[in-house]
Parts: structure tokens; sequence; C-alpha cells
């Protein structure tokens, strides 16, 4: 019965597992040093994935902004507002892939 009750909360929620080991691996990568190595190797890889996922972030900008020209054509004011809210989206993930 024991066991039961230990694994009802991974069970009921298995998100928090997984943002639990995303939290750790992201821990253990920050402390662990690099090396020249791992940087002349890692390096291009990481910054053709920054561009890829840059432009599948402009693809779904330039998406959504057509959807929500056709869902709401004459609210200007809530189109701008959710423009900016993905530029800065956009940006803010530009800045964490430029970091890694």
């Amino acid at each position: 019965m024991t066991t039961r009750k230990a694994s009802d909360p991974i069970s009921e929620n298995p998100l928090a597992l997984l943002a639990g080991g995303v939290a750790l691996g992201v821990l253990v990568g920050v402390l662990l040093p690099r090396i020249a190595k791992e940087r002349e190797l890692l390096d291009p890889l990481g910054k053709k994935l920054a561009g890829s996922a840059t432009a599948a972030a402009k693809a779904a900008q330039e998406a959504g902004k057509a959807e929500i020209d056709a869902l709401l054509p004459a609210r200007d004011t809530t189109r701008e507002k959710v423009s900016q809210l993905i530029e800065t989206v956009l940006d803010a993930a530009k800045g964490a892939a430029a970091k890694a």
C-alpha cells in the first residue's frame, strides 16, 4: 500500500516530474565547465539550432498575425498588442539562445 501512495503524486502530475528533470539537467549543465573542444564542436550546432528556432518562431508569428487579421480585422489595437507580445517572446528566445 505504501508503494501506491508514493507513486500517486507522480502519476497525477507527470509534468511536474518532467519540469523537475529539466531543471536538474539545466543545473548540472550550468555547473559543469566547458572545454574548448566542446565549444568547437557544439557552437556551430547551437547556432544552427538557434537559427532554425528563430525561423520557426517567425513563421509562427506570421501565421498568428494572419489568424488575428482573419478573426479581428477591425481590432488594430489588439493586433498590435499581440504582435508586440510575440516579438517580446521572440526577443527573449533569441537572448536565451545567444547565452546558450
